[in-house]
């Protein structure tokens, strides 16, 4: 097995014998107890509850092995960072606006929404890192904080996509509704 990432609370290694990412996750004691009291999901069982949200939405997720409280497995996608090919595919802009208006809908929440946490097979998206992401319980996540969290993930090149996401979602560069 072989480590590949680290974060501040997980560790991903990649197992070429089964072809698998291994998920490991090392929240801080607050998070425990959160965990632990059922207020927040355990987090490789949030990635598996936000992965059936968005597959019955239509986006692709990476086919779960194993999803326990502080460890998850999945298959390898084999793709590339959706990054790496948006600015010069309509057909890959198109999935991922939808995705983002999908997300808004819904009231799901990410703070990691931009085009290094989704990847590229065979000309699909496929959304990755879903333990972060949040599902509304008993309330909505604000919409502002979730479009200035994207606005500030697509800065540079890829603005436009903040730009004609606003557009697609009516809203005026303030996110009020426009007339």
């Amino acid at each position: 097995m072989q480590l590949i990432q680290t974060g501040k609370y997980s560790r991903v290694y990649f197992d070429p014998a089964r072809d698998h990412f291994i998920k490991t996750f090392h929240p801080k004691a607050f998070d425990r107890l959160r965990y632990l009291t059922r207020i927040r999901p355990y987090p490789g069982h949030n990635f598996a509850l936000v992965a059936g949200r968005l597959e019955a939405l239509g986006i692709a997720t990476p086919r779960i092995v194993e999803a326990r409280p502080y460890r998850l497995v999945t298959d390898n996608v084999h793709g590339e960072p959706l990054r790496a090919h948006i600015l010069d595919s309509p057909n890959l802009q198109e999935q991922y606006l939808d995705a983002l208006a999908a997300f808004d809908h819904e009231g799901i929440h990410c703070r990691g929404l931009h085009t290094e946490n989704f990847l590229v097979h065979e000309g699909r998206m496929v959304a990755i890192d879903l333990d972060a992401y949040k599902l509304p319980r008993w309330r909505r996540y604000p919409r502002r904080e979730y479009l200035d969290c994207l606005s500030r993930s697509l800065a540079g090149p890829e603005y436009f996509l903040f730009e004609r996401l606003l557009e697609r979602l009516n809203l005026d560069a303030q996110y009020r509704p426009k007339s």
